[in-house]
C-alpha cells in the first residue's frame, strides 16, 4: 500500500472512530509537533491517539479534510478547523505526515498548506 493509501485508510478510520486501526498505523515512537513547540506537542503514539480522540469527540472529522502528496514519504493533511470549531480555530491548517516502512513516524503542524508544501520540498 502506498503512503497516500495508508493515509486515506487512517483518515477513514479516524472518521469512523476506529482508534485500533489508527494505533496500528502509528509507530510507537511517533511524534506530533505543533506549529510552535509547547503543550500541544505529542511525544508518543499514546499522546497522538489521545489528541485524535479529543478532536474526534469535538467533531473535527466532520469538517473538510484533504490528503495530498507532499514528497517522498510525506503526505499532507489539509483541514479547515474554523468551519467546525468556530472562529477561535484557524481557517486553515496542514499537517505533514512522515511515513517509514508503512508506519507514521512523525507529524508536523503548519499554519497553511503553502508552509507544509515548502517544508516537504525542502526535505526532498
Amino acid at each position: 500500500m502506498s503512503d497516500l493509501e495508508l493515509a486515506r485508510a487512517g483518515l477513514t478510520a479516524w472518521k469512523r472512530g476506529d482508534f485500533e486501526s489508527l494505533e496500528e498505523l502509528l509507530a510507537p515512537e511517533a511524534t506530533w509537533r505543533a506549529v510552535e513547540p509547547g503543550e500541544w506537542d505529542c511525544e508518543s503514539r499514546d499522546d497522538i491517539l489521545r489528541t485524535l480522540r479529543e478532536r474526534y469527540e469535538e467533531g473535527f472529522t466532520k469538517g473538510p479534510i484533504e490528503l495530498l502528496e507532499g514528497g517522498p514519504g510525506t503526505i499532507i493533511l489539509l483541514s479547515r478547523p474554523a468551519e467546525v470549531g468556530g472562529p477561535e480555530w484557524p481557517k486553515e491548517t496542514a499537517i505533514g505526515i512522515t511515513f517509514r516502512a508503512g508506519k507514521v513516524v512523525a507529524m508536523q503542524d503548519y499554519p497553511t498548506l503553502a508552509d507544509a508544501l515548502r517544508a516537504a520540498s525542502n526535505q526532498a
